[in-house]
């Protein structure tokens, strides 16, 4: 990736004009924009698999300029955008519903979805990574109600926020979390794990702490080797889903998940930096971002009134 293209994949806006095959929008809503366009007709968006989308792209990379900018282009408006909601008055959180929650809930639900829900209380789960979208699955993950929840980092900021939210914390610099988690757990390990790190040895974590028969629910965006093989996926029975949010699919289930947790997530100090302008600010909450300080920064490229 060169410079050259205007970064960006998550917003709230205002429509400024609409094509002539626009129909479910017009000047003056506001919407959100998630970070990626899709069809809603091609065979992926058929099966609910819109991550995938033929005609879609992500915002933000050389083929689709980013949203932070005053003003950005949205394709495939009509099944991309999302009126905000009136229902829960959430404000700024709707920057959520852009990626981070619905990813993060999207990983929850594949962590529980085939076991029989009588079951869920029983469940143990591990969520390898605590940053924004890792700490919305612990949110939608809680939800289950499952016995426990191991919160695995390394940054005592992010390892207490997943503490307040009743996550038993292990910071992986000072323990041997395998250990830890194979002796808490009778020698069985966890029922799944929510991997939202995207390295190799993350996985390995994962695979290492999973019980015969568990699920590994990976929403990191991985460029290296499955660090264990196929042989070993045989010897335990596990499962393991990987792969971008199909946010269309899970929207509506998402958003009201978020609208059930908004006092939680006030809480929390959600989003933790406002900026009223795209100016010498914005170097150094990127970087402040980069160093796990933040949770969430909202940019006002029009002024903070817009």
């Amino acid at each position: 990736m060169a410079p050259g293209y205007v970064t960006g994949h998550e917003a709230l806006g205002v429509v400024h004009e609409v094509g002539s095959q626009v129909k479910k929008f017009k000047q003056g809503d506001r919407v959100i924009a998630p970070f990626l366009t899709s069809c809603d007709v091609c065979f992926h968006c058929q099966r609910g698999v819109h991550g995938r989308c033929k005609l879609g792209r992500n915002f933000g990379n050389p083929t689709l300029d980013g949203s932070q900018a005053q003003y950005f282009k949205c394709p495939l408006a009509d099944t991309s955008l999302y009126h905000i909601p009136a229902e829960g008055s959430l404000g700024e959180l709707a920057i959520m519903m852009t990626d981070i929650f619905p990813t993060g809930y999207n990983a929850a639900k594949r962590a529980f979805i085939d076991t029989p829900s009588d079951q869920w209380q029983d469940m143990t789960i591990a969520v390898i990574g605590c940053g924004p979208v890792a700490l919305c699955s612990i949110i939608a993950a809680r939800e289950y109600k499952p016995a426990r929840i191991f919160a695995i980092d390394s940054l005592p900021n992010r390892l207490q926020t997943a503490k307040n939210l009743g996550c038993i914390p292990l910071n992986f610099k000072e323990l041997d979390v395998a250990a830890e988690i194979m002796k808490a757990t009778d020698n069985n390990g966890v029922h799944a794990v929510v991997e939202g790190v995207g390295l190799s040895p993350a996985l390995k974590t994962a695979y290492d702490i999973i019980c015969p028969g568990g699920k590994i629910s990976s929403f990191g965006v991985h460029n290296g080797e499955i660090p264990f093989s196929a042989g070993d996926c045989y010897n335990k029975n596990i499962n393991i889903q990987f792969g971008r949010c199909p946010i269309r699919a899970v929207w509506d289930e998402a958003l009201a998940s978020l609208v059930r947790n908004k006092a939680t997530i006030e809480d929390m100090n959600f989003v933790d930096l406002v900026l009223p302008a795209l100016d010498e600010s914005y170097a150094d909450a990127l970087a402040r971002f980069e160093r796990g300080e933040l949770n969430k920064v909202v940019f006002k490229p029009n002024g903070p009134d817009a």
